[in-house]
């Protein structure tokens, strides 16, 4: 029967005998054994042929729809694989550096302002030149003599001998100053600028000048007079601080761009799992299920008290969206037990905190409402949190007691805590900072996970991050399937594939993956899917959890509580399979 059930290689992988003298057939026989091999080698040739041609149009059909893949990957996945919502959230958790980045340009165009911008400020006064016995202020070109005789008075009002003693006389009130008088063609009109530095220096030297001019006039024009028009006015010098500020302005705004630029692009080039495409795409496994982003409703004892929440299924609050995708990945294990036959299997992800323990939990009683007894085993001896998430106290009995000593039925009894409320058993652990890997290593461990498969329809196991511990390698190699929870915008997919390819060379079959806390700019997708949800836990930080309020119970009629960890119908039953499995280890040892 099992020569009948063994495979028979392929004609290209079967092996071919030496033929000995003495198997050498007779010349007749030879000559049918060769028609017959003609025969059968022409049909053979025949049927090659055609399998290399049928192989070969499919390869190249699979080439082609390759390069086209290729192709379509390349036009889209540019974008396809960018989430809107990833590059929002990217910028405001950095909005810090679009602020130090706007900062940073203005501060260079206040600098460079200051550096390499010397602010001119101008004070200007206009003259007529007209005859003493005039009333008109201006001739219009009829007097040929004022009209000339307002070259001459330019030529005066800025000649050194005047401005000289202006300066002499101010000293460094008017330095730095330029006084330039020219007149108006065809007119009788002179008009006198002084720029400067300062606008105090500059209306300094404009009023020396209109003060002294008068003192060498009058020894030369002796006809005619020079009357000011307008009266000098201080240069304003806010004018110049309103452009500065308009050019830091302008700068800060064109940090702030360049900085969300900067930052849009990283979130392109991060390589990071963000849409549902590139889950397809990013990732070298099976996608299970995708779990959308919902928010937990905390209840005002828990605002008050500042208590984070855990997101349970069981909770009435949970969407419908969410509870339906925690059924989706039950019916993935449930298939898996069926086609391979596996009940235990591990939860595990690259990084900290993208919420492998609350995908466990949800699952774990996912599968207590449809069978008979599940285990919700915590393996992650870093950062414990299943009993966290289920509001239980410490127990007096752990994994870690359990793997630290002799492995004792009645000990393993102790450990097993069972919650009436969900129908499911809990195996809890303590923290260690070290030698984790050693105790989930030791073939103690091998053992208790034989006589946790006996007993339990399933047993789910919460491990370590990969990217930190190889705790999740360790417990690989004694469980039968695993399952990597993969959080949006989080990890790259370098090192997501890097894990996946160490489980893969595992024992445990690789199911594939779950994309977790998927958000998106679609409306539909978030009119669907309702209401959102976050993560209060994860490693280096603080834990707290509330589930739920006493009025959200009695109205729902829910007991979500600790209420004692209640007795197990099913104790008995465990005892008696135990000491069972002890028994038929104590014979094979003796054997």
């Amino acid at each position: 029967m099992k020569q009948s059930e063994t495979q028979t290689p392929t004609p290209a992988e079967a092996p071919v005998p030496a033929q000995t003298p003495a198997q050498t057939p007779a010349p007749a026989e030879a000559q049918a054994q060769s028609q017959s091999h003609s025969h059968s080698h022409s049909h053979s040739s025949q049927s090659h042929s055609r399998s290399r041609s049928q192989r070969s149009s499919q390869r190249s059909s699979q080439s082609s729809q390759s390069r086209h893949r290729v192709e379509y990957r390349q036009t889209q996945s540019a974008w396809a694989e960018v989430e809107p919502y990833c590059v929002l959230k990217r910028i405001w958790r950095n909005f810090w550096m679009v602020l130090m980045s706007a900062v940073t340009f203005g501060l260079i165009a206040y600098c460079a302002t200051v550096l390499y911008i010397h602010p001119t400020y101008t004070c200007s006064v206009t003259f007529v030149v007209m005859p003493r016995n005039s009333t008109s202020i201006y001739q219009g070109g009829a007097s040929t003599v004022t009209a000339a005789t307002a070259e001459q008075f330019a030529t005066l009002l800025r000649s050194e001998t005047l401005l000289g003693r202006v300066r002499r006389l101010y000293g460094d009130e008017v330095a730095g100053t330029k006084v330039s008088a020219s007149a108006v063609s065809n007119t009788n009109f002179v008009s006198l600028s002084v720029a400067g530095p300062d606008p105090r220096s500059t209306y300094t030297m404009c009023v020396g000048v209109l003060d002294h001019y008068e003192d060498y006039a009058q020894y030369i024009f002796n006809s005619v007079i020079l009357e000011p028009v307008s009266s000098p006015v201080v240069p304003d010098k806010k004018l110049f601080t309103t452009y500065r500020r308009n050019v830091m302005s302008i700068s800060a705004a064109v940090g702030m761009v360049a900085m969300v630029a900067v930052l849009t692009v990283f979130c392109f080039i991060s390589g990071t799992v963000q849409t549902l495409h590139g889950a397809h795409n990013q990732v070298d496994a099976k996608l299970l299920v995708t779990l959308n982003h919902q928010r937990k409703r905390r209840t005002l004892k828990s605002l008050l008290r500042n208590r984070k929440t855990s997101l349970l299924i069981s909770n009435p609050t949970t969407s419908f969206l969410y509870v339906e995708t925690i059924h989706q990945l039950r019916a993935q294990i449930e298939h898996a037990f069926r086609q391979y036959g596996c009940k235990t299997f591990l939860l595990t992800s690259v990084g900290e905190n993208e919420g492998k323990s609350t995908v466990a939990a949800n699952l774990a009683l996912s599968l207590a409402r449809r069978h008979k007894k599940i285990l919700l085993m915590d393996c992650d001896l870093r950062k414990s949190a299943q009993h966290l998430i289920f509001e239980e106290s410490a127990p007096p009995a752990t994994i870690n007691s359990l793997l630290k000593s002799e492995l004792d039925p009645e000990k393993l009894v102790k450990a097993l805590h069972y919650r009436k409320a969900e129908n499911l058993f809990f195996l809890f652990a303590d923290n260690v900072k070290r030698h984790s890997a050693e105790l989930l290593g030791s073939p103690r461990m091998e053992k208790l996970m034989s006589i946790l498969r006996e007993n339990f329809d399933y047993v789910i196991v919460d491990s370590s991050p990969m990217g930190f511990f190889t705790d999740s390698e360790v417990l690989s190699e004694f469980t039968d399937a695993s399952v990597m929870v993969v959080r949006q915008d989080l990890m790259r997919d370098v090192a997501i594939n890097d894990a996946i390819d160490s489980l893969s060379r595992c024992q445990a079959r690789f199911l594939g993956f779950i994309f977790n806390d998927v958000h998106t700019m679609n409306i539909i997708a978030g009119m669907v899917g309702g209401r959102r949800y976050g993560y209060g836990y994860g490693y280096g930080r603080s834990y707290g959890y509330a589930y739920g309020s006493d009025k959200a119970r009695q109205r729902y009629g829910y007991n979500y509580g600790y209420g004692g960890y209640g007795r197990n119908p099913d104790r008995e039953a465990v005892d008696v399979n135990t000491a069972r499995q002890q028994q038929s280890q104590k014979k094979e040892g003796e054997a």
